[in-house]
């Protein structure tokens, strides 16, 4: 087997000191110390969550059978593992620890969190509350870009929402645009907010106390643009 070439997880939120954690080693163990070879300190982390490796098919992600689960791109990683090409959106813990994969050694600028005012980019939506841009696929919060961007489920979710913004859209209506793969009837009301979960770490001030994307108990959601 060649030796790994090299590559980076930059940690952007869920530990105490956010940054890069070099991949230089055929395998690593990601979890909580002592148990793991690299710590990431989060009460929703296990002990030995997730493992990423190095093989003759390149870089992979598997989970290790974690008690909140191991997240590429927005999907659930099951018990097979995933090929990591650069630039994946992973997630451990529901969205409680997020980084991004990326190849190679170079150093890789971390996002700001919370995005300061002069992020802001000429000709770029300036209105308050959230803006969407399906044509960029990107979201915006009081003007200001949200970066990392969504995975796709996620952003495919939010731009339902927005779309219908002020009205009550369905969870089978969400499922439908967020998981077309799975058909109608295919998708969780757990996995669906597990799913709003994480777009909401992204979008609100404060996840715990949202002001845009509101819970409709019984039938669904609804997204007001204006917090």
């Amino acid at each position: 087997m060649a030796e790994p070439p090299g590559a980076i997880l930059v940690v952007h939120s869920g530990v105490a000191e956010p940054g890069q954690i070099p991949l230089d080693e055929a395998s690593h163990i990601l979890g909580r110390l002592p148990h793991a070879d690299i710590g990431l300190e989060n009460p929703y982390v296990s002990r030995k969550h997730a493992q990423i490796g190095f093989s003759d098919d390149g870089y992979f992600i598997r989970d290790l059978g974690s008690k909140n689960g191991t997240y590429v791109d927005g999907d659930r990683l099951g018990d097979g593992r995933r090929i990591l090409e650069g630039g994946e959106l992973v997630e451990f813990g529901a969205g409680q620890v997020m980084a991004t994969f990326a190849l190679g050694t170079g150093t890789v600028t971390l996002p700001h969190h919370p995005p300061m005012e002069d992020d802001t980019l000429p000709g770029e939506p300036a209105t308050q509350g959230v803006a969407v841009e399906a044509s960029k696929r990107e979201v915006y919060v009081d003007g200001v870009m949200v970066n990392p961007p969504l995975s796709r489920k996620e952003f495919d979710v939010l731009s339902l929402l927005y779309d219908r913004h002020g009205e009550a859209c369905s969870k089978d209506e969400i499922a439908v645009r967020g998981w077309p793969e799975r058909g109608e009837g295919g998708v969780s009301d757990q996995e669906i907010g597990q799913c709003v979960h994480r777009i909401r770490r992204r979008i609100e001030p404060d996840p715990g106390a949202p002001q845009f994307l509101e819970l409709i108990r019984g039938f669904g959601y609804r997204l007001n643009n204006q917090g």
